[in-house]
């Protein structure tokens, strides 16, 4: 059995097989000039195939590497279209679900981190989800920290981040004062003259983190920085982040980038 790496986490996959005390596989990634993807895997029967889904080529690259390898396990840190779990419109394809389809079909296993929703992860019959959050959590732990959740969609996750780094934590809350005054605030905890550390799932665009660190800073915060599992960071985000007064983006290594300063190979490791 061996780590064979995709070209969207080859150092993810890297640790991994440190941490599992496995061999990587060789494998050859070719692009043809018309697009075309090739793959070889050289003297590999059997392994665990390792990559995220940030891109149309990760999924074909995937895909022609479960043909190739037999008895084959796929772990995809990222599972890149989850967010389209369900037709919000008529006409639209459930993108996850076609997704889902397609690595199950060769997949013994499919392992992923903090799939975006329980809906997404119920078009999987094979799917284990690991969480992230305490190995956000334990990165922080021993710090003079708050951590604050966007919204209450997210409570669930930082409760569990606060938790392994034994610091308080909370949510932004909207009020409705009036007509047209929306006031938002941390639910409970008074923020001035404190670091706050603002988790989520995952940052895309990053205007949920700018409005949050705006409100918090304009509350007192000595400090705002961002913590997610998934750093996808469209359109610039990381300077939007910058721009609002964020002083530091930590993710995971699930997508791998500058920021990706928590590694999740041990979680993942633990879980294959």
């Amino acid at each position: 059995m061996k780590i064979i790496p995709c070209p969207s986490s080859p150092l993810l996959a890297r640790r991994i097989a440190e941490v599992a005390g496995l061999e990587m596989g060789n494998v050859t990634f070719k692009k043809f000039p018309d697009g075309e993807l090739y793959v070889r895997v050289e003297d590999c029967s059997e392994g665990i195939i390792v990559g995220s889904i940030c891109s149309n080529d990760d999924l074909v690259a995937i895909t022609l590497l479960l043909d190739a390898v037999e008895n084959a396990k796929v772990v995809v840190p990222y599972m890149g279209y989850a967010r389209q779990d369900r037709a919000f419109k008529d006409g639209e394809a459930v993108s996850i679900r076609v997704v889902a389809e397609i690595l199950e079909r060769r997949a013994e296993e499919v392992i992923t981190v903090n799939i975006h929703s329980k809906q997404a992860a119920s078009h999987f019959k094979k799917l284990k989800d690991l969480d992230a959050m305490p190995t956000i959590g334990k990165h922080f732990a021993g710090r003079d920290v708050i951590m604050i959740s966007p919204d209450k969609g997210s409570m669930e996750r930082v409760k569990v981040a606060a938790e392994h780094a034994n610091c308080e934590w909370d949510y932004l809350e909207k009020t409705r004062i009036d007509a047209t005054t929306v006031e938002i605030a941390p639910k409970s905890l008074d923020v001035e003259n404190r670091d706050v550390i603002i988790v989520d799932d995952i940052i895309s665009t990053g205007g949920t983190m700018v409005e949050a660190a705006k409100k918090l800073y304009e509350l007192g915060a000595r400090s705002v920085s961002a913590a997610c599992v998934h750093a996808v960071l469209a359109n610039y985000a990381a300077i939007k982040l910058f721009n609002s007064g964020i002083r530091d983006i930590l993710a995971t290594d699930t997508i791998e980038c500058a920021f990706s300063r928590i590694s999740v190979a041990k979680l993942i490791a633990e879980n294959i």
